[in-house]
């Protein structure tokens, strides 16, 4: 039997060998816009035209302007918004990120550990996603937060296990489906340890499935992240962030837009983003699993 990365059908045939093909443009233009958000969050003490708690009484409120010297205007306090637009980006990234990584390491991990570990385990830890999943996951973050504080930490950790049941159910299903392969108890009875078998066998199949996943987990994690800044759980003043920004600039919508509506702008790319990419992963493992059946 071939050792192969597999993708998983969740019809329950035998998992099909990968077969590599070209990115979508819509796949590389959502890779694009998060690079280039990683980058400008990356470089934003050396690219930022100000610092970004930096004051200017003179440009008040003053409104987006290319000769300015404010090209997104500024705050109510006088502080330049495309350089806390840069500044603002960390936090959402940060927080995006290793969330994501951290729920999809739970979640696969213990999916394979239920696939693997018998029923009663099995039905244990799908019980404990089962449960979680029936809780609003905004409600679980403002009850953590709100007991724990909001320090970033607390923000990434809260949201890595919000997140993990998504992961676990597409690794339980794929171990599940591997294991009942005639390669998986080959290997077992030619003394081949577990471990090592789900390296081999599961893991390299596993791993696109939860690519796909983790696009879902981080447009999650990433819009919640600026719901709680914006209700005041998130990143706290006078840090620079998105998700505050917009809420800082609420209450002079009329007045002035741009306090509000630039770091939206910001926002929305970010998702458009990881909508994209996501979109064009599904496709393409759609579009793998489709060609494995002709």
């Amino acid at each position: 039997m071939s050792d192969r990365p597999a993708i998983f059908d969740s019809g329950g045939a035998t998992p099909r060998p990968v077969r590599h093909s070209g990115f979508s443009l819509r796949g590389r233009l959502g890779l694009a816009l998060i690079l280039a958000w990683a980058v400008l969050a990356l470089l934003a003490p050396w690219i930022s035209p100000y610092d970004p708690d930096q004051s200017d009484l003179a440009a008040f409120m003053a409104a987006p302007s290319l000769a300015g010297g404010h090209l997104l205007g500024t705050d109510d306090l006088g502080r330049d918004i495309l350089s806390r637009i840069f500044h603002g980006a960390r936090p959402v990234l940060v927080v995006a990120g290793l969330a994501t990584l951290m729920s999809v390491a739970i979640g696969a991990a213990l999916g394979i550990v239920a696939g693997y570990g018998g029923r009663l385990v099995d039905q244990v830890i799908a019980r404990i996603a089962e449960i979680q999943l029936t809780i609003p996951g905004l409600v679980l973050a403002l009850l953590a937060l709100a007991l724990f504080g909001s320090r970033l930490e607390n923000l990434i950790i809260i949201l890595a296990l919000e997140s993990w049941p998504l992961h676990f159910r597409v690794a339980r299903s794929y171990t599940l489906n591997a294991r009942s392969q005639g390669y998986m108890e080959a290997a077992w009875l030619a003394g081949v340890p577990h471990w090592r078998s789900v390296l081999r066998h599961v893991v390299p199949g596993l791993l696109p499935l939860l690519v796909a996943t983790s696009t879902i987990s981080a447009a999650f994690i990433v819009m919640t992240e600026a719901g709680l800044s914006f209700i005041g759980l998130g990143i706290q003043p006078p840090k620079a962030d998105w998700g505050l920004m917009i809420a800082q600039g609420k209450a002079q919508l009329g007045a002035a837009w741009w306090l509000s509506i630039m770091p939206a702008l910001a926002l929305l790319s970010l998702l458009f983003g990881v909508q994209l990419l996501g979109d064009a992963v599904s496709s393409r493992l759609s579009s793998l699993e489709g060609g494995g059946e002709a």
